[in-house]
């Protein structure tokens, strides 16, 4: 095993992580006794000194001769430099060779990968490198399949950054096949998309200069454009001008600093605007977290069926009114399921808005949204008539030689919706100009953007809010062909003003039953 460190201008090698293996008396419960070099980073790891720990939760994927698979996780030694692993689902194994993989969800086959679109880390940190290794016997050294991109940035005034997109000339994520073996392996191009997310559970400060990590696959990136996502719903973009280089197992170190967030505002009225949160709101019963979905077109869709007071998967269609603090009506918990409609009558009174008494009864007055800046009163939801303006009234930019352009039907990441393009807005060179805008009666695919032309238009200020179905109960209906996102203004004593939208209609002044759950896009003055 090596035991040199390597480094580069921009680069420190990544040291191989040794699995010895031995076999206990039980023919199906194979004991790895994992052990980790010294190095300057690396994958579900603290560091501690030079020393990589190993992490409760670890677990890797193991495959025999035939193809029989097994996963083994973490058993004892978490946060120290060697740990055992122990038989946790699967076959038992047999006859060499035997190959591995790291962290154990990315596993499709003995030697395929999918590596996820979103990466996640709870501050910033690396976490979950891919590794693979193969041996005759089973003493499992792993190697790194990508590079890692370290992002060091600072801003210029207090800003905390939620997510970074990063988008490319190449495919970064999807299904993959590992070839090579030993030292020499290497990623083949994925097949999936060229814009990788790193999200963050919770936003992190760049008033100082602070990193952040995303793994890439190795290769010379000629185009590379980075989106910076802050809590507030501001946003920062930057291009390289020139090709960045990723190699795999080493890190290469981008630094941006004197950052400034641009808020792209939207009118409410003639003296008032709002920003958008960047995106629809979700939920965690077991854990009582809120947070904002990691990319604007992210939606949960027919798992809200399982919704309960429990339910330890996200939930992202709400009942009215149901923040979780007690306003005095029967339901006015998130996982509310009555169908029942005067069970949402805050106060128990159906002419109580989201407002004033019953302000609380707003999700984003009453909660800390995780990524959204983890304190309550940072949001709250439009009220009717701020939608109605947003949707029919504003004045903003011309786009395709339509003035006041403010929405337009599309199909974006291969989810439908409606994308809302902010007061000032420029809409970006070499991406499809949108056609049909302000129209209510066209389909979807209208319009149609891939991710990549996705981030830019983002980057420019537009707001996408995906047709993420409703539920009735516990039953999910029209995910991905209907739209319905909340108001905070009551209509009658059955329903409560939204905007609605299918293939074939919009409305953003509609009177929807309080007792369906619908989405909930938050704004922010």
């Amino acid at each position: 095993m090596r035991k040199d460190l390597i480094f580069l201008a921009l680069a420190a090698a990544f040291a191989a992580v040794a699995v010895s293996c031995s076999k206990e008396a039980s023919n199906d419960n194979v004991v790895f006794k994992a052990t980790a070099e010294p190095a300057a980073e690396n994958a579900k790891v603290a560091l501690s000194g030079s020393r990589l720990l190993w992490q409760a939760g670890d677990q890797i994927s193991v495959y025999d001769a035939s193809s029989n698979a097994a996963v083994y996780g973490l058993a004892s030694g978490a946060g120290s430099a060697s740990a055992t692993y122990s038989h946790s689902s699967g076959a038992t194994l047999a006859s060499a060779p035997y190959s591995a993989v790291y962290p154990a969800a990315i596993r499709t086959g003995a030697s395929t990968v999918s590596l996820p679109e979103v990466q996640h880390t709870p501050d910033g940190s690396l976490t979950g490198l891919p590794m693979y290794a193969v041996s005759d016997d089973m003493e499992l050294q792993f190697y790194n399949l990508c590079g890692v991109v370290r992002f060091r940035l600072s801003a210029s005034s207090a800003v905390s950054v939620s997510r970074i997109a990063v988008g490319t000339d190449r495919n970064t994520n999807g299904a993959a096949t590992v070839s090579g073996s030993g030292s020499s392996v290497s990623l083949s191009t994925p097949g999936g998309s060229n814009v990788t997310t790193l999200a963050c559970d919770v936003a992190q400060s760049i008033v100082s200069a602070r990193d952040f990590y995303m793994y890439l696959p190795a290769g010379t990136y000629s185009t590379f454009r980075i989106l910076m996502t802050a809590a507030d719903g501001s946003l920062c973009s930057k291009t390289a001008n020139s090709s960045i280089v990723v190699e795999r197992g080493k890190i290469t170190t981008i630094t941006l600093s004197g950052l400034t967030f641009t808020a792209h505002r939207f009118s409410t009225s003639s003296t008032e605007s709002v920003v958008f949160a960047p995106g629809n709101l979700q939920y965690q019963a077991s854990t009582g977290t809120w947070r904002f979905a990691e990319r604007q077109y992210d939606y949960v869709g027919s798992a809200n069926s399982n919704i309960s007071s429990s339910y330890s998967g996200w939930i992202d269609l709400f009942g009215w009114g149901t923040s979780g603090w007690n306003s005095g009506a029967n339901c006015y918990q998130p996982w509310s399921t009555s169908t029942s409609t005067s069970d949402y009558y805050p106060g128990g009174s159906y002419r109580n808005n989201l407002t004033g008494a019953y302000a609380n009864a707003d999700w984003g007055v009453f909660n800390a949204i995780r990524n959204g800046g983890n304190a309550a009163g940072q949001w709250r939801t439009p009220s009717n008539d701020a939608q109605g303006y947003i949707f029919n009234t504003r004045t903003s930019s011309t786009v395709n030689g339509t003035a006041n352009a403010r929405y337009v039907k599309a199909e974006v990441c291969g989810k439908n919706g409606v994308i809302v393009f902010p007061d000032s807005y420029t809409h970006p060179a070499g991406v499809t100009l949108p056609a049909s805008i302000n129209t209510s009666n066209v389909s979807f695919t209208t319009n149609r953007y891939t991710v990549a032309d996705w981030l830019q238009m983002e980057a420019a200020g537009a707001v996408f809010l995906p047709a993420a179905g409703y539920r009735n109960g516990t039953t999910v209906n029209s995910v991905g062909s209907n739209g319905t996102y909340w108001s905070s203004s009551y209509y009658d004593s059955d329903d409560a003003w939204d905007v609605y939208f299918s293939d074939s209609g919009f409305n953003a002044g509609y009177g929807s039953s309080r007792r369906y759950g619908r989405s909930v896009r938050l704004v922010r003055d």
